[in-house]
Parts: structure tokens; sequence; C-alpha cells
């Protein structure tokens, strides 16, 4: 009985620490951006007083992007028994009747995801998240969008990421153009996509690795784990560094001199 008294009281002192934690975040800032962040969208919806006026009215100027996007994976959102008349273009440029009455014009009573990422995380919450980690994209502070890499319109797209099927990494070499190559001997991986060995978002991981060390390359490499391969002994090597931080696979990407990716 005694333990049982003490194992309560453990779990309940558990409680109360982390309800503190939660609270020491909220007022010192760690979850109150997230709450401004979301109140910035909706006084950006609302406040104006603008009512939905439905694609069919977007249609007749934007064209091109209506005819886009129902054919992209935006175009699958549908939230049952909504009764705010939000579909469609308005879901993330938001209610278009100011828009409209202004005769459009860039910018003018509709939301931008372009210059305005805020209004992608009241959805992908998720990745907003990711972008608070260590190492990430600069979305957060302001250097990029989520447009640069993700076509809300895009109908050549691989499935829930609005990136282009044309070429996997292409949204990535657009940045990254070193790692385009062409190379002689081309890292095998890069046929898969910089996902494999990169968390696009963010990550705990230097250069947005999904692993910090070798771990990353026996995902794939799981062969050389064994401790003998001719000459070289792996994990001897792995005590003291990771296969591309000791001066021997140093061109993860690809290689015009090594077909081991050495050099």
């Amino acid at each position: 009985m005694k333990t049982q008294k003490h194992l309560m009281f453990g779990q309940a002192k558990a409680v109360i620490v982390i309800l503190l934690i939660a609270i020491g975040l909220y007022w010192s800032g760690g979850v109150l951006p997230v709450r401004a962040d979301q109140d910035k969208v909706n006084k950006q919806l609302y406040m104006k007083k603008a009512t939905y006026v439905g694609m069919d009215t977007c249609a007749q100027c934007h064209d091109k992007e209506y005819k886009e996007y129902k054919l992209s994976t935006h175009a699958r959102i549908f939230v049952k028994n909504d009764t705010t008349g939000a579909e469609g273009c308005e879901i993330c440029h938001g209610p278009g009747s100011i828009h409209v009455d202004n005769g459009g014009g860039i910018g003018v009573g509709i939301i931008n995801p372009k210059k305005d990422p805020e209004i992608c995380f009241t959805c992908h919450t998720d990745k907003k998240m990711q972008f608070r980690l260590p190492y990430h994209h600069p979305v957060l502070e302001g250097k990029m969008s989520c447009t640069d890499c993700h076509d809300a319109h895009g109908i050549d797209v691989a499935p829930w990421t609005a990136t282009s099927e044309n070429g996997v990494n292409e949204v990535c070499f657009k940045c990254h153009t070193d790692k385009r190559g062409p190379f002689i001997w081309a890292h095998d991986a890069l046929k898969e996509g910089c996902t494999t060995c990169h968390q696009v978002h963010g990550s705990v991981n230097d250069k947005m690795l999904i692993a910090r060390d070798y771990n990353l390359c026996l995902r794939c490499h799981a062969t050389v784990s064994f401790p003998f391969m001719g000459d070289s002994n792996h994990v001897g090597q792995w005590q003291s560094a990771t296969c591309w931080s000791q001066n021997c696979h140093q061109a993860v990407h690809g290689s015009n001199f090594s077909q081991h990716l050495r050099y």
C-alpha cells in the first residue's frame, strides 16, 4: 500500500511539473508566438469584414490558376458540414469580396502565401514546428517562403508534397546548384531524392540530415557493417568519425574522380 501511494504521489508530481513547464513556456514566449501568428491570419481574413465569393468568381479573372487548381492536390480538401463558405481558392487566399470590389490587384484584399506563409501553417502545423528546430530552412526568418519550394496550384506533383515529379530534386537544385552535377559517379541516393538523407523543413542534425552519424549511410549500405571488407575495417573507422568526415567518402553527392565518392 505504501509503495502504491508513493507511485501515485510521484505521478502527481510529474503532472504538476509538466503543467508548470507549459505555463512557463507560454508566459516566456515559447507558446505565445503560435497563438499570435494565428491571430495575425484571423485579422487578415476577418477583421476587414470580407465575405466569400466562390471559385466561379475567381475564375473570371484567374482562369489559368483555376484550371490548375482543379487538378492539384489542394483541390482534394473538403471540410464536411462547413458553413463559412470557404472552399477552393479562398481556403488559402481568404474571403475575396474586398479583392473583387477593388477590381483585383496584387495583394489587394487577399492573402498571398508567397509573401506570408502563416496561412500555410494553419493546416501544416507540424511543418512550422520543424522550422523551429536548430537546423532549418529560414522560412520563419522571412528569407524564404513555402512557395519557393512548393507549387500550391501544381498539377505535376508528388502526392501530398506539391513538389514536382518532373525531376525529384529540381526544387532543391534551384538553390543548391553545386549538388546538381552531372557527375561521372553520382550517389545513387540522388535518384530517390534529397529527402533520402535530408529532413528538408528542419532537423536536430547539422545540414538537416536524418541521422548525424554513420547510421545515415547504413540505412542503405547495410553490408559495410561487416567488420572486414577487404583491407578496410569500417567498424574501426566509425569509432573516430562519420563516413564523410574523415577523408574517406567526402563527395557524398557525386564525384568525377572516384567511384567510391572519396573526393
